[in-house]
């Protein structure tokens, strides 16, 4: 069979799935999973391999949650992998992917009207053999600017040097703090989650942050007169010890009221690492967005972290990056707390498998992570990523292209993407191969041959 004739039987299996789409589900309050995506137990004992966090992200652009039968697929396809943990993006842009919330219900799930995709996914998942751990990721400074609480709460929002606005809130207001705390708090609460995850749990830029109500307390507080440049030492150190504040009163909250669940944070890591503890001051995520996540992981502020080393492998400078992170996060002193980030949807899948053996292999001194998340379900290489296959220029950068097969229809690359993800699943636990226009069939190796418990997180 050819390439092209297999890409095409693909494409047509995956239309004839797409019946949702177009239809009513007519699914109870509380669905029955289908039997093919209903958690299975293994005849004979299962062997596990060594403890280590094999998590996914799940963001709620794409499909994962937004239906009964998106979390039934999810959890077949994480227990098809080996994978342990779902990180599952439950507040997007100041809305909800589950029922009891305080702020709107998202607009594009799909069910009956009292369908709650969490908790629907926590029944899944931790009724799957192994069980599944569900991690509720939330975007937390961060909320668009047609949010119900951007648009209601003027007096929250971050600004630029310039007084212009954005989809942030500022964490220079004790108000949004409390908010936002209140948010998390109440997933915590409500839901039988194993974590809760932090994004954007920073600012948006180093000339943000210039709330009237924040530069006014910075000013109180330190007895500066005039406003401050971006640059500024002291106001760049106070607007970093608003995001630390945030986190450690959640993370202490939390730990008061539901010590079993474990706390998260989605860390920046643009560019090249630093070479050791003394350069962290120069990094973008300390200096430029005001993320300080090595004292978080270092004083136990944080459970784990999640650091976000998205890096083309197929790119030599970007193979230099993450290889510096990857030192960094192994041999700086907190390795028990990380997990290692990686970005499948700026790969090719063998590029996602090697960058994952490399973040699980120990460091020369013997040190290793707690394991790796892989971003994300919906866009697993830049065969499934609308990044790419939605912008030709984009797409003109990579060394092997995939978009240029005769297909034109944007329709057909959408079903393709879907195809490329649903192999991805099963590349990650079992010798593979798939289709490359310029290549030919192209064969992957696992990284996750046998199932895994997640790992034990020691105390701070």
């Amino acid at each position: 069979m050819s390439i092209r004739s297999a890409c095409a039987l693909a494409l047509a299996v995956m239309v004839a799935g797409c019946a949702e789409a177009g239809s009513s589900t007519g699914v109870s309050t509380t669905p029955t999973p289908s039997p093919s995506a209903a958690p299975t137990t293994s005849p004979s004992p299962v062997v596990f391999g060594a403890a280590q966090y094999r998590a996914l992200w799940v963001d709620a652009f794409h499909d994962g949650i937004k239906s009964p039968a998106q979390v039934e697929k999810l959890v077949a396809d994480a227990h098809r992998a080996n994978l342990n943990a779902l990180i599952v993006q439950v507040r997007k842009r100041g809305d909800a992917y589950f029922n009891v919330s305080a702020e709107p219900r998202a607009t594009d799930i799909k069910g009956p009207p009292d369908f709650d995709p969490l908790a629907y996914l926590i029944r899944l998942a931790h009724g799957a053999s192994p069980r599944i751990e569900v991690h509720a990721w939330l975007n937390t400074f961060f909320v668009g600017d047609k949010s119900q609480v951007y648009l209601q709460q003027g007096s929250w929002r971050t600004r630029a040097q310039d007084g212009t606005p954005t989809g942030w809130l500022d964490p220079g207001v004790p108000a949004v703090r409390a908010y936002t705390t209140q948010l998390f708090m109440d997933v915590a609460r409500n839901y039988d989650v194993d974590g809760l995850h932090m994004d954007f749990v920073r600012y948006p830029s180093v000339t943000f942050g210039y709330n009237a109500a924040a530069v006014a307390l910075f000013k109180a507080q330190t007895g500066a007169t005039a406003k401050p440049s971006p640059y500024d030492w002291a106001w760049q150190s106070w607007r970093r010890a608003q995001v630390t504040a945030f986190v450690r009163g959640l993370h202490d909250q939390l730990k008061r009221e539901k010590p079993g669940v474990k706390l998260s944070g989605a860390l920046i890591c643009f560019g090249g690492g630093p070479s050791g503890g003394a350069s962290w001051p120069y990094t973008s995520a300390y200096s430029t967005v005001f993320q300080d996540w090595m004292s978080w992981l270092k004083r136990g502020d944080l459970d784990f972290g999640v650091t976000m080393n998205y890096d083309s492998d197929w790119n030599p400078q970007q193979q230099v990056w993450f290889n510096a992170w990857l030192a960094f996060e192994k041999d700086s002193g907190f390795a028990g707390r990380v997990v290692t980030g990686v970005g499948g949807f700026l790969n090719y899948p063998e590029g996602t498998l090697a960058q994952i053996r490399r973040a699980l292999a120990p460091s020369p001194r013997g040190n290793r992570v707690l394991g790796v998340a892989i971003y994300s379900y919906g866009s697993t290489s830049v065969y499934g990523s609308d990044d790419f296959y939605t912008s030709k220029d984009l797409a003109a950068g990579l060394p092997h292209q995939p978009y240029f097969d005769n297909i034109r229809d944007a329709r057909a690359l959408v079903l393709r993407a879907r195809v490329f993800n649903d192999w991805f699943m099963t590349e990650l636990s079992a010798p593979y191969s798939y289709p490359d226009v310029a290549r030919g069939w192209v064969g992957t190796h696992p990284v996750f041959v046998q199932p895994a418990r997640p790992p034990a997180i020691r105390p701070a």
